[in-house]
């Protein structure tokens, strides 16, 4: 319960900053997917108790927040969590050029995803047509953005209460 409160208020700051501060920043074409990050933490996390409600509650905030089909960032993540969960015990993530790889693939296969998704749901090429023109870069900004992201993620999960609220040490003299 304590991972889908942590990551449910996680969320809603990602949500919040993806829609305002962050939607045209570095440009309008790439932007920061900061849920995908923590789909991929919890895919890759040891512990999976509670882990796909909270990726599915993520994907709903996802979907509530976004213009597309509600449902979409859900089945979307749920794949990618499926994908990363059945590959987990066969990769590395520690090293930073793997992280790099994996996160990427992983922001590929959202993309991909995205766009079938849509094109099946409405029948139009353009969308295609523009996911594929981005998907490439954007996959190499989320696997950039990833290198910092999975390890802090990573720590998030493992907070708790005791550890925040805990005296650092007392300084005696």
């Amino acid at each position: 319960m304590r991972r889908i409160w942590l990551f449910l208020a996680y969320g809603i700051a990602a949500v919040v900053l993806e829609s305002t501060v962050l939607s045209n920043w570095p440009t309008t074409f790439f932007h920061f997917d900061l849920i995908i990050m923590a789909v991929i933490a919890l895919a890759l996390a040891e512990e999976q108790r509670g882990a796909i409600a909270t990726v599915v509650i993520l994907g709903a905030l996802l979907d509530v927040a976004s213009a597309a089909p509600f449902g979409l960032a859900i089945f979307s993540f749920l794949i990618i969590y499926g994908f990363i969960r059945m590959i987990v015990s066969k990769i590395t993530i520690e090293i930073w050029p793997a992280r790099f790889v994996w996160v990427g693939l992983a922001s590929l296969l959202n993309k991909i995803i995205t766009g079938l998704l849509i094109f099946v749901w409405s029948g139009n090429f353009g969308m295609i047509d523009v996911l594929v023109m981005i998907a490439g870069p954007q996959a190499l900004f989320d696997a950039l953005v990833g290198l910092v992201m999975i390890p802090l993620l990573r720590w998030y999960d493992t907070l708790t209460w005791e550890k925040l609220s805990r005296p650092k040490g007392l300084v005696l003299e």
